[in-house]
């Protein structure tokens, strides 16, 4: 749902900020590796993904040794893909839970330990925004926002249709 969210409220502006998105059949194949590549030898650079996105990449970070830059990669933990939760399919558990949210139940704080990459779980919008307002220079770290997969779907199920009106 991030690159979903972000089409929706992202207004045009003159920000100059270059947004690059992997889409499609299989939209998170390399997603990780992709923003790594942005980012490198650039301005420091911003990812935001999902925990299944990411999870389907972690190779990627093995690049950290010749990495040149700084990447912050803004983690949405929901434990599982919450696209499905927007389906009629998930009305439909068993089999919705294991074969289409596929949670993972993953620990991203040792994950990102075994590749050398910073992590920090982020509990309010007020330490979000301070962690943003200023970029490093070099390396990799991970912002992860936990959230509920459920009350998610639920909140965009009863609000999208209110913010389209205003866009």
């Amino acid at each position: 749902m991030p690159v979903r969210d972000v089409e929706f409220f992202w207004k045009p502006n003159h920000l100059e900020i270059k947004a690059f998105v992997n889409r499609g059949a299989n939209g998170i194949d390399g997603t990780l590796s992709t923003a790594l590549g942005v980012a490198h030898r650039n301005q420091s650079s911003i990812m935001l993904t999902g925990d299944l996105t990411l999870l389907h990449d972690t190779n990627g970070f093995l690049i950290k040794n010749k990495f040149v830059g700084h990447l912050t990669i803004i983690l949405i933990n929901n434990n599982g893909g919450g696209i499905f939760e927007m389906l009629p399919v998930a009305k439909f558990d068993p089999p919705f839970e294991e074969f289409f949210a596929t949670p993972q139940h993953i620990n991203f704080a040792q994950l990102c330990a075994t590749y050398g990459a910073e992590h920090e779980i982020i509990d309010d919008w007020e330490q979000f925004k301070q962690k943003l307002s200023f970029l490093p220079n070099s390396g990799i770290r991970v912002l992860e926002l936990r959230t509920d997969r459920r009350a998610d779907a639920k909140w965009r199920q009863d609000n999208l249709s209110k913010f389209a009106k205003d866009l």
